[in-house]
């Protein structure tokens, strides 16, 4: 039986260092057949020990005469168990004759045989942790139990979360509740129960792994928890009974280093953890931060107009202060005062200008000559698309954006090649789509290609997003496409590098307070340009900007489509 390197703590795993473990899911009194496969595999796999994470036994109430002589068989030491083998308390009743051995031998059942009991911690003679929480949930009962009784309360699993966090395993009779969520992974048949005190019990403890059992086998994608970065990951697994005829994966083994820390390089597919509690306080306002200045790295609110005092809580105030006008908007060509020496081009449809107050340097993109941190702006004056007045002009737009943007990746691809001819850089946009702004406008930024193939930008705004307790991002195009459609505010961000392509899109509604600022921040952490994260502390002089802008149409000069026709 191959085992699995897990890919998430394989770290510095010292090859003379035993590391393979084995977890086996229900065995419904199976006992001959399950240690004569582990005795089989044991001298090519060498496990340290090996987990049942569910029932040992049959149930005592139905147990066939076979299965009462396999226990006495296993009491007697007639069945060798041939490694050290913890087993979970399971959901049934223990067989009375196991009850008595265990109550007389401190939970030693036979040689190599050991009881995880109902709640335990315990840290192995190679110090791996494991956790276990066993029996069938009881809610609502805080008396006193026996330790081999097939129940546990909530009491119980609270008292395990405050043992210690970080463990290696954790076993549970139950599901957690809302395990699937924000998964694309589906159970096969239907999905045990899940119990809210396991999510928590999961949450508090931060396992590796987190080991269940059904009668289908299931494996989640690995999920990261809150917490400093590096995040604590958890691969949650399910496994089918042992013998099953439908040949569903009974057996799990794996192998990785007792108490490594937590990966820095995140697999693909990894989410948030789905236990996060995503209720959140209503909001009496949805009034965003002032921002009076042209080329800001936010979507401009009805409040940016109001003059000196600012925001103002008088509700009739409100209702009397107008939009600007074209002529008042500084997104607007057809201002006065719009900064025309940022502008790098001009289409039918859009123009694209540097960004003021650039997240990224020149020097940061010596290949480039640029900045790199670009606006790509409507002509029109509209806070979204779908206010766009004309139908065709909300087509054209659209189309001239996504044109624009994959102009600007060509250029990337074509200014940032290696020595092997792929591209160091990849790109970011996001577009924050709001009924109460001034003027839509789409931010385009450079990345470092190797954090996105990594999946870093997805996990840097779900990570920032969960932190701010933010509803999570949509990612699949069905999804994003519904969210669009509803004429609802959104975030929008579009990952693009020469092999990958990912969107996302995070509904913003009045249940949470959006931050315009979110996309720069969690993009300023990703790249350590944490002194960057305020744009008004990067704003360059005039002639700098003019020179960025210059920089720009050299660069994008042989890729700007606007000067085919001159």
């Amino acid at each position: 039986m191959p085992y699995k390197i897990d890919p998430l703590y394989n770290n510095n795993i010292m090859a003379n260092k035993k590391t393979n473990r084995v977890v086996i899911g229900d065995v419904n009194g199976r006992l001959s057949e399950v240690f004569s496969k582990l005795s089989t595999l044991q001298p090519k796999q060498n496990f340290t020990f090996a987990i049942i994470a569910g029932n040992l036994f049959a149930d005592p109430e139905s147990a066939s005469q076979t299965q009462d002589d396999e226990v006495s068989r296993l009491l007697s030491g007639e069945i060798e168990v041939p490694l050290t083998t913890y087993f979970a308390l399971g959901t049934r009743k223990l067989p009375q004759s196991v009850v008595e051995r265990l109550e007389s031998s401190d939970g030693e059942l036979c040689p190599n045989l050991f009881l995880l009991g109902r709640k335990v911690s315990i840290k192995t003679s190679d110090g791996f942790r494991i956790a276990a929480i066993g029996g069938s949930y009881v809610p609502g009962s805080d008396e006193p139990m026996s330790p081999y009784e097939a129940t546990y309360t909530d009491t119980d699993a609270q008292a395990l979360a405050k043992e210690g966090n970080d463990v290696d395993l954790l076993i549970t009779s139950n599901w957690p509740s809302a395990v699937q969520d924000g998964s694309k992974v589906a159970c096969p048949g239907q999905s045990p129960q899940g119990v809210q005190s396991i999510a928590d019990l999961c949450t508090a403890l931060k396992p590796r792994y987190h080991f269940s059992t059904s009668e289908a086998f299931y494996e989640r994608e690995p999920f990261f928890h809150s917490g400093p970065s590096p995040r604590s990951l958890t691969r949650f697994l399910s496994l089918a009974p042992f013998g099953n005829p439908d040949k569903q994966k009974a057996m799990y083994a794996f192998t990785i280093e007792p108490s490594a820390p937590p990966p820095t390089k995140v697999p693909d597919g990894t989410t948030a953890s789905p236990f996060f509690n995503t209720k959140k306080r209503k909001l009496d306002s949805q009034q965003d931060s002032y921002n009076n200045f042209r080329y800001a790295n936010s979507n401009a609110s009805d409040t940016n107009y109001r003059g000196k005092g600012g925001r103002h809580n008088n509700k009739r105030h409100q209702r009397t202060q107008l939009p600007p006008t074209p002529q008042q908007c500084f997104f607007c060509l057809s201002n006065e005062a719009c900064e025309t020496h940022m502008i790098g081009s001009i289409g039918t449809d859009c123009y694209v200008a540097v960004a003021k107050g650039p997240l990224t340097t020149r020097e940061m993109y010596l290949d480039l000559g640029f900045s790199g941190h670009m606006l790509i702006i409507p002509l029109q004056h509209s806070p979204t698309v779908s206010q766009i007045p004309d139908k065709e002009a909300q087509k054209s737009t659209v189309a001239e954006v996504q044109r624009y943007r994959s102009a600007m990746h060509d250029m990337l691809a074509s200014k940032s090649k290696d020595a092997d001819g792929r591209s160091k850089l990849g790109a970011v946009t996001w577009e924050i789509s709001r009924a109460s702004g001034v003027h839509l406008h789409w931010q385009f930024l450079p990345i470092p290609v190797d954090k996105i193939q990594r999946g870093l930008v997805e996990v840097a705004f779900d990570v920032e997003a969960e932190n701010l307790e933010y509803p999570a991002f949509v990612k699949t195009a069905s999804q994003i496409a519904e969210a669009e459609d509803t004429g609802e505010d959104y975030l929008k961000v579009m990952i693009w590098s020469e092999s990958l392509r990912k969107e996302m899109l995070l509904p913003i509604d009045r249940s949470f307070r959006f931050d315009l600022q979110f996309p720069r921040r969690v993009l300023a952490k990703l790249l350590e340009l944490d002194n960057r994260m305020d744009w008004k502390a990067c704003a360059l002089a005039r002639e700098e900007e003019a020179a960025d802008a210059d920089a720009f149409k050299e660069a994008f000069q042989s890729f700007d489509f606007s000067l085919e026709d001159e």
